[in-house]
C-alpha cells in the first residue's frame, strides 16, 4: 500500500538534496554533473534499453574464479534506459563507446545508445509530467508495428516523460489508449540518432505518475518487491548488487544516490557506529525504522526490524556463511533476501560486528 502522509522530505528538498551532490568526477559519494562538459568536443547520448556499463571494450565475461557466472570484475554497473551520457571515445571496432553518466563511466554498447546533439535534446523531452515505474521491473505489451518499444523490459527507477496528460484517450499504431498511460520512449534510429517514440503502459502496471512519496512505510513496500531475485553484480543477469538494490528503490521517491556501496557510505547523515560495541550495534539497530541503510565495507544493506530480539536487513547478497560458523569458504547466496545480521563473512565475524554506518535520509 502506499502511502500519501507522512512523507519524509518534499520533492523540493529531494532535488535539494541531489543537487547537493553534484560535483567533479573523483569523490565517492558524490554526482557528476554533466553539463559541466556542454560545449568540450564530446558527442552526446541517451540509453534506448536497459544496458551494460564495462571496464573494457568487450561483453566476453571474465570471472575471477573459472566457470562463475555470477561474477565478472568488468561489469560495472546497469545503465537504465532513458539515461544521459556524455561519450568521450569509441572502441576500435565501433562497437563501443566510452560513456560518463551522471554516476559511473566506462563502456557501453553502441547499439544501446541514441546519439543526440547536446545534453538540451534530452533535457527538452523529459519536461512535462512522467511515470515512474515502481515494479522490479515492468515488461511492456507487445507492438507488432513498432519493435523498438516491443515488449520493453523497465526496472524500478525508470522515469518514462508523459507524452499526454492520463486519461488521454487517442489512436496509436492500430490500437486506441483507453486504460492507458501515453509515455514517450527513446529509440535509436537507423543512422544511429536519438529519437522519441510514443507507447502505452497500462494502467495495471506497477507505475506512479510522478515520484512517490517518501515515506518508511514505501521504502518497506518497494524493497519487499525485490525479495528473492537473483543477484547481479553490476546488474548482471538483469538482476541487482546491493547498492544497486538500494538505488533502485530511491529512485522512486526521486533520489540520485551514488552507485557504489562506498558511497553510499560518505553520503550526509551517514552516523559511524565503528567504534560501537556489538551490543550497542544491535540496540541502535533495533530502534531504526525498515528501511534505513546500513553498510560496512564491501556490502550495503536496508534494516527490517527485528525478530527474536536479532535485527534483520533486506540486501542483494553474493554469499555468506550461516550464524555461527566460524569463517572460511563462504556459500554462494546470489539472492535478494532478509536475513539476520548474524550470519557470517569469510573472515569469521558477523555483518553487526563489521557494521560501519547508519545511514539515514535526511
Amino acid at each position: 500500500m502506499r502511502k500519501k502522509d507522512a512523507a519524509l522530505m518534499t520533492a523540493e528538498e529531494i532535488a535539494q538534496y541531489n543537487e547537493s551532490l553534484l560535483c567533479v568526477p573523483g569523490e565517492a559519494a558524490r554526482l557528476w554533473d554533466l553539463t559541466r562538459l556542454r560545449g568540450r568536443d564530446v558527442r552526446w547520448g541517451v540509453s534506448v534499453r536497459r544496458t551494460s556499463l564495462r571496464a573494457k571494450p568487450t561483453d566476453a565475461l571474465c570471472p575471477t574464479r573459472a566457470g562463475d557466472r555470477y561474477d565478472d570484475p568488468l561489469q560495472l554497473t546497469a545503465v537504465l534506459l532513458n539515461e544521459p551520457m556524455a561519450l568521450l571515445g569509441e572502441s576500435v571496432d565501433g562497437r563501443f563507446c566510452y560513456a560518463e553518466t551522471s554516476y559511473y563511466a566506462g563502456w557501453v554498447p553502441a547499439a544501446d545508445i541514441g546519439l543526440c546533439e547536446d545534453l538540451g535534446v534530452w533535457r527538452a523531452a523529459q519536461e512535462g509530467g512522467f511515470l515512474r515505474v515502481t515494479g522490479s521491473r515492468v515488461t511492456l505489451c507487445c507492438d507488432p508495428y513498432e519493435p523498438r518499444v516491443s515488449g520493453a523490459v523497465l526496472p524500478m527507477g525508470t522515469r518514462l516523460p508523459l507524452a499526454a496528460l492520463p486519461g488521454t484517450v487517442r489512436a496509436l499504431r492500430g490500437r486506441m489508449s483507453y486504460d492507458n498511460y501515453l509515455v514517450r520512449l527513446p529509440v535509436r534510429r537507423a543512422d544511429g540518432w536519438l529519437e522519441y517514440r510514443e507507447t502505452m503502459v497500462p494502467v495495471s502496471a506497477d507505475v506512479c505518475v510522478g515520484d512517490l512519496p517518501y515515506t518508511h512505510e514505501n521504502v518497506t513496500a518497494q524493497a519487499a518487491k525485490m525479495r528473492g531475485e537473483v543477484y547481479g553484480w553490476g546488474g548482471m543477469l538483469g538482476g541487482r548488487d546491493c547498492s544497486a538494490l538500494v538505488g533502485d528503490v530511491y529512485r522512486c521517491f526521486g533520489f540520485r544516490l551514488p552507485r557504489d556501496a562506498a558511497g553510499l557510505a560518505l553520503l550526509p547523515g551517514a552516523e559511524d557506529v565503528s567504534a560501537l560495541s556489538t551490543e550497542e550495534k544491535r540496540a541502535a539497530l533495533c530502534t531504526l525504522p525498515v528501511g534505513t541503510i546500513l553498510y560496512f565495507p564491501g556490502h550495503v544493506m536496508l534494516s527490517w526490524g527485528v525478530e527474536d530480539g536479532e535485527p534483520r536487513c533486506l540486501s542483494a547478497a553474493g554469499n555468506f556463511l550461516p550464524p555461527g560458523s566460524a569463517g572460511g569458504e563462504p556459500r554462494a547466496v546470489n539472492t535478494v533476501a532478509v536475513t539476520p545480521l548474524t550470519v557470517v563473512r569469510a573472515n569469521g565475524k558477523t555483518w553487526l560486528e563489521s557494521l560501519t554506518k547508519i545511514i539515514c535520509i535526511p
